[in-house]
């Protein structure tokens, strides 16, 4: 039974013809058109140990995912990861967008990425929980709200928010059902950096219906 729910037609297939007008879902987050945007990631001990380069994993994935937004200048990751090698004792995430010369960066730090239920090694079931946080660089402004141009820029947080993700939705998927560990976690990748980057980019309704078809081998 597992095995046929995870093959067959693709059910965003059959929703956009059932809702071919569907709306799409604005971003909660701030408008990042016209923006040059660095991205890090961070995860905890536990989880990097557990999914080496998960971090830079989900940065690969959420750029891809903001060149959706028009007029955005986007940090190449693997420049960010050069970035990252050269200070790893970093603790302020505005330091990079200095670095960079870009106007936000978005740090996405991974607190939870499992692929399995605690206690229970008989079905896949991913959970995700990212902190997601954007600064922003801007000129000083004075009582006037003028800004002070020949003062540095200053970082102002400008979204602080939670994306927890559970996939499938529909309930886990057993072990013998034929899919390998490492499709369904980079399944659950791909469904957590688009969670992740809907807080900054618009999408469809049918979006939010999960593809839980794998690569049988």
């Amino acid at each position: 039974i597992g095995t046929s729910l995870l093959t067959g037609c693709d059910p965003r297939q059959m929703m956009y013809f059932l809702q071919p007008f569907s709306p799409t879902i604005p971003a909660p987050g701030p408008s990042l058109k016209g923006k040059k945007v660095v991205v890090l990631t961070h995860a905890t001990a536990g989880t990097q140990a557990e999914f080496p380069g998960i971090d830079r994993d989900l940065a690969r994935q959420f750029v891809n995912n903001l060149k959706k937004v028009k007029k955005i200048t986007l940090v190449e990751p693997e420049k960010v990861a050069t970035w990252l090698d050269g200070h790893p004792q970093w603790t302020d995430p505005s330091d990079a967008a200095r670095d960079f010369e870009a106007d936000v960066v978005i740090f996405l730090e991974i607190e939870e990425f499992q692929t399995r239920a605690p206690g229970d090694l008989n079905v896949l079931q991913g959970t995700g929980k990212i902190h997601i946080q954007a600064f922003e660089l801007k000129y000083p402004t004075n009582s006037k709200g003028k800004e002070i141009t020949d003062q540095p820029k200053e970082s102002v947080q400008i979204y602080d928010d939670y994306q927890e993700t559970t996939f499938p939705i529909r309930g886990p998927i057993p072990m013998d059902s034929g899919v390998g560990q490492a499709a369904f976690k980079n399944r659950l990748l791909q469904v957590v950096a688009s969670e992740c980057s809907w807080h900054f980019v618009e999408h469809a309704q049918e979006d939010m219906v999960q593809d839980v078809r794998f690569n049988q081998r």
